[in-house]
């Protein structure tokens, strides 16, 4: 495996990233348009140059607090197979490049189906990220039922 890059990001105290090559664009203002009876997890949606976009709450997804104030927060907007989402996070941190020997896998203990979406563990300056795979974030029905939500908003 080579060196690949990766969309490193705060979310409370802890570091998570992204593999690059799903993230769009990197946002600083939004306008969350709030949706009743959205799925799990799903903050609300965004129009983003004329695009809607769903936003997908990570730190609900990690059962922490949302905040009150997020003016400071900023948003992943990444694409996965067919669908395109925007990820709400508290702080995007950089970009930083990683070499095979930065990254470890999770270990056993941890595997699981819960877990499911972490794609290993970075060690960037001595300092550890959860990359996150986008594509194993939400189960099957969860993605149906976001691309159901996006058709029925667009």
């Amino acid at each position: 495996m080579s060196e690949e890059k990766q969309v490193i990001f705060q979310l409370g105290n802890e570091a998570y990233s992204f593999n690059i090559e799903y993230v769009r664009a990197i946002e600083q203002s939004y306008s969350i348009i709030p949706l009743p009876d959205a799925p799990e997890h799903i903050a609300g949606m965004i129009n983003l140059r004329g695009e809607i976009i769903p936003i997908y709450s990570l730190r609900s997804r990690f059962h922490m607090e949302e905040l009150e104030d997020k003016s400071e927060c900023q948003i992943l907007v990444a694409r996965a197979g067919t669908i395109q989402l925007a990820f709400e996070v508290d702080a995007v941190v950089g970009i930083e490049t990683i070499e095979p020997q930065q990254r470890k896998e999770i270990p056993q203990i941890v595997k699981g189906e819960a877990t499911n979406y972490i794609g290993g563990i970075l060690d960037i300056h001595g300092h550890i990220a959860v990359e996150i795979s986008i594509e194993n974030i939400m189960s099957e029905s969860e993605w149906n039922d976001i691309e159901q939500l996006i058709k029925e908003n667009t």
